[in-house]
């Protein structure tokens, strides 16, 4: 009876629809809404806390910002009075306080810094230069402490032995906007402890915005101002929905966009070229030309991810896809590399076995230094929540040792956890997992299957095994319900997808998976695990007697 009822409940689990594993803005471009508003209004608070800046009398905003560009963008469109404005992402002393030189011995020649010349004015600087040099940042800030240019500030100022240009004495109302992430804001911390001595306001910039009908209108006319000011070809309504999607893709949520001007512009150039090239009396940019720059440009930068294929392809790296097998199942990892610009998904092999124990699960990838401190975490919160369901036995007799087949170099992150269990229970109560499932997935203590990250990367891995040719038939994958939001996947797994070759399955709980993973219930693979251990257990009891005791036994 429970063996039926398992495969009922595999049947009745839903998978996911293409349409939940992307989303599209072809309805919010068609629907055109009248507003006056900028399209800084996509950050309302920034906006204003730069608008009430440039009016308040605090000389420097930290702004804590992932993207230069879009910092540089926003800072300059919130200009409303037209003040005299500079970005700056790299410069030295020179650049920005001038230089002082003494021609034929007696004439003084100066020549301004940036915030001489934008006295009245904002200059908006990089924070990477005075990290680089921080006697530059020890000037800058005796400039914001005073508003008044250091005696040592322009370059030769030392050689002229006191001498200093009128400037100096002259007290400047320059703003001044330091564009910095958050490890640098730390690192200025180190090196000037001292720093928040400044009167200074503070604002951040996400690297994102959220979806809504507004900020879809405001970012389609700030798209709109970069092909008039670029001179470029209109965009089709559809090219328009690619980009967004490639956007929103970037943020792997569907409700999200990545705000970046940089690179929005270069893919406009992009794909402007590829129009010319191919079709050049086209009177605009279509979506062919939006989605061959952007696969261009992941050709271009795919050969790590090529070489993983190669070794798929010649069996280097030995996965099964097929039938079932015990204590064996396919995991899903995201592989980034140092200096590399972009990551990809790939296949692993995650396989248990048993021996005589105390219920430990032995991790090998820790043992060996293989794996990060979140790893050995995860694979002790399996162990505790595994070994709770047994704790009316006295002695648990078995425990299991896990390795990720064929892993050489260190790996960390918790998402092999969901994958961990199913293989060790699959070990313990003998019940074979089917090989055409992927699994990936964090675990807590109560069995609730969190998210995890790389979600869409980890997904399309399985979709180059199709492409390879080394899938044909159709394959289940398991992942966290709470990444469903995540799900900005490509056209090629959105048709695999809709042909029922690709079969997503987004679970809450640990328990959801065993149906799918091995068509039956958690009860039932309890119930086999229990039957297993007693009858371990049996043969301890029924163990013949010793020659000693046998002889013991004859003298009473």
């Amino acid at each position: 009876m429970a063996n039926n009822n398992s495969v009922s409940t595999a049947q009745n689990q839903a998978c996911l629809t293409p349409q939940q594993c992307t989303t599209d803005f072809s309805s919010q471009l068609s629907t055109s809404t009248v507003t006056n508003d900028n399209w800084t209004s996509m950050f309302p608070i920034t906006s204003e806390r730069l608008r009430h800046f440039f009016h308040l009398p605090q000389p420097l905003l930290l702004l804590n910002a992932q993207y230069w560009h879009a910092a540089k963008e926003i800072t300059e469109a919130c200009n409303d009075q037209k003040r005299p404005f500079v970005a700056l992402q790299n410069f030295d002393q020179e650049t920005l306080f001038g230089r002082v030189n003494l021609s034929n011995g007696e004439q003084v020649s100066a020549q301004l810094g940036a915030i001489s010349k934008f006295k009245d004015g904002i200059v908006v600087l990089h924070i990477s230069s005075l990290l680089v040099s921080p006697n530059l940042w020890f000037l800058l800030k005796s400039f914001l402490l005073n508003h008044r240019i250091p005696s040592q500030g322009p370059v030769n100022s030392d050689k002229l032995r006191g001498e200093v240009t009128t400037d100096n004495n002259q007290s400047l109302n320059t703003k001044i906007i330091l564009v910095a992430n958050r490890y640098q804001l730390d690192e200025l911390t180190q090196i000037d402890p001292d720093f928040s001595q400044i009167n200074t306001l503070f604002a951040e910039i996400s690297g994102d915005i959220k979806r809504s009908d507004k900020n879809i209108q405001h970012l389609h006319r700030y798209c709109q101002s970069i092909i008039a000011h670029k001179s470029l070809s209109p965009l089709s309504k559809g090219a328009f929905n690619t980009l967004f999607k490639y956007l929103s893709h970037l943020c792997d949520h569907q409700n999200k966009l990545l705000f970046s001007p940089k690179l929005i512009e270069s893919t406009l150039l992009y794909a402007q070229l590829l129009k010319t090239e191919n079709s050049p009396l086209d009177d605009c940019i279509d979506e062919i030309h939006i989605k061959k720059s952007l696969d261009i440009q992941d050709k271009a930068q795919s050969n790590a991810q090529d070489f993983s294929d190669q070794a798929l392809l010649e069996k280097q790296l030995k996965i099964q896809l097929h039938g079932e097998m015990i204590g064996q199942i396919n995991g899903l990892s995201v592989v980034e590399l140092m200096g590399y610009p972009t990551e990809f998904g790939e296949i692993f092999r995650i396989s248990a076995s048993d021996m005589v124990g105390d219920g430990e699960i032995i991790d090998i990838e820790r043992k060996v230094e293989l794996a990060g401190n979140v790893h050995a975490k995860s694979t002790l919160i399996v162990q505790g929540y595994l070994n709770h369901f047994f704790t009316h036995i006295a002695n648990f007799p078995l425990s299991c040792n896990v390795v990720f087949e064929q892993s050489y170099q260190e790996s960390d992150g918790d998402s092999a956890s969901l994958a961990i269990l199913l293989a060790v229970t699959s070990c313990y109560s003998q019940k074979a997992i089917s090989q055409n499932l992927f699994v990936t997935g964090a675990l807590d203590q109560h069995g609730n299957v969190l998210a995890i990250g790389g979600i869409n990367q980890k997904i399309e891995s399985i979709t180059r095994l199709f492409t390879l040719g080394l899938l044909s038939d159709s394959v289940s994958v398991i992942i966290p319900k709470a990444n469903q939001i995540n799900l900005m996947l490509s056209d090629e797994t959105l048709a695999l997808i809709k042909d029922g070759k690709i079969n997503i399955y987004a679970i809450q709980h640990c328990l959801e998976a065993f149906p799918i993973a091995m068509s039956q219930s958690f009860e039932t693979v309890f119930e086999m695990i229990n039957k297993r251990i007693l009858f371990l257990h049996k043969e301890d009891d029924d163990e013949p007697l010793s020659f000693v005791t046998k002889c013991l036994n004859l003298l009473r």
